[in-house]
């Protein structure tokens, strides 16, 4: 299945470009890399110089970057789910 801004919140999030344009906690507010690892409650996000920084998704405002360079904006709410659960949903609904 191809990312669109439609089933983004079904798919891996694993390797994607990512900025935290809002969060609650305003320190992470900027904050750009790659999602490194995904956890039900938690972005791992690995920057340009190395570090990896844990985010949590409530509360947060993300922009992902698509393969095709298109960008969408996903508040934390939508993906703060298990990965597994959420992938596993978009095959049942096809």
């Amino acid at each position: 299945m191809r990312y669109t801004k439609r089933n983004l919140v079904r798919h891996e999030l694993i390797g994607l470009h990512v900025i935290v344009e809002e969060h609650t906690n305003r320190l992470l507010e900027g904050l750009e890399g790659t999602v490194w690892w995904e956890t039900k409650n938690m972005l791992w996000i690995k920057q340009n110089d190395g570090r990896v920084v844990k985010v949590f998704k409530g509360g947060a405002v993300f922009l992902f970057r698509l393969p095709d360079n298109t960008w969408v904006r996903v508040t934390g709410e939508l993906i703060n789910h298990r990965p597994e659960d959420r992938v596993k949903e978009a095959f049942r609904r096809g």
